[in-house]
């Protein structure tokens, strides 16, 4: 995965996944992938569906459970490759109910509100990351991966070095967006850096690349800092952001193409999920 440039999350997901599996494995008496069954997959699958979730109270979601899928899918594919072991692992994702959720135009004017807040000692960055995050519709994972070298402020275009499947693209700024990034790298990034080199765009109190983490905080700060009050009842991530403009360019007439371009989706069968809330209640 570290060689075809997956992102360092995704790697150590991958990692932690994979030990997991094989840990079932050996508490199953397989201790060697020759004596793998492929009926051993749905066992794992069932056990996978009944573990408890450690990080919150009840169990695993089908979400969680598919990037396990996906894990044993690369697995599979490696063993083969390498001739480690001829082990045909393909089980099908599992079905969810979950549907895109978006903010409105009216939230989101709202979180960039309390971004430019005058009291906020952060304002030009925080604004810098609402624009990788909602207007360019970064994924959480890009958008910490962005180096000052990926901004291409003359052709109006923002370079994604490590996008999903280790996929490179070409994202369109607006002026909004242009011009937020610009006051942040000529004056409040400078401030952050405080004598010290770094190629990270986005960076952090201490002058280094800001976590995926640490923006996901910094957005929940700012959501409990606007007047929205329903706003601050809702949870959500960085995430967020990119399915809100996806729906926003959907309502105004947008191609499913074009977004699916956009966003980066390798099919537009990721993308179709948007139309759902347009053919929703949202007008």
């Amino acid at each position: 995965m570290e060689t075809l440039n997956y992102n360092p999350h995704t790697v150590k997901l991958g990692y932690w996944n994979t030990k997991e599996f094989l840990s079932f494995l050996e508490q199953n008496q397989t201790r060697h992938l020759r004596n793998f069954k492929a009926g051993q997959i749905k066992s794992y699958l069932e056990y996978l569906q009944h573990r408890p979730n450690c990080n919150r109270s009840g169990s695993l979601s089908a979400g969680y459970i598919n990037k396990h899928i996906t894990t044993l899918r690369l697995l599979s594919k490696f063993l083969q490759l390498t001739g480690t072991a001829n082990i045909a692992i393909k089980p099908e994702l599992l079905k969810t109910c979950e549907t895109a959720t978006y903010l409105s135009k009216a939230e989101i004017k709202a979180l960039y509100k309390a971004a430019k807040d005058q009291d906020n000692l952060y304002s030009q960055r925080d604004t810098a990351m609402l624009g990788i995050y909602y207007g360019c519709g970064l994924r959480a994972s890009e958008g910490a991966a962005l180096n000052i070298s990926d901004l291409l402020f003359e052709k109006d275009l923002l370079y994604v070095r490590q996008g999903k499947g280790y996929r490179q693209r070409y994202v369109p700024m607006n002026k909004q967006v242009k011009s937020g990034l610009q006051e942040y790298i000529f004056n409040q990034r400078d401030e952050l850096l405080n004598g010290q080199k770094n190629e990270a765009l986005l960076l952090g109190r201490r002058g280094t690349r800001w976590s995926q983490q640490g923006m996901y905080n910094r957005l929940q700060l700012l959501k409990n800092q606007t007047s929205d009050e329903k706003l601050k009842q809702k949870t959500f991530g960085l995430h967020i952001l990119r399915h809100s403009i996806a729906t926003h360019l959907l309502q105004e007439g947008m191609r499913l193409e074009n977004i699916a371009l956009f966003l980066g989706h390798k099919s537009i069968e990721s993308t179709q999920k948007y139309t759902h809330l347009v053919n929703g209640s949202i007008f």
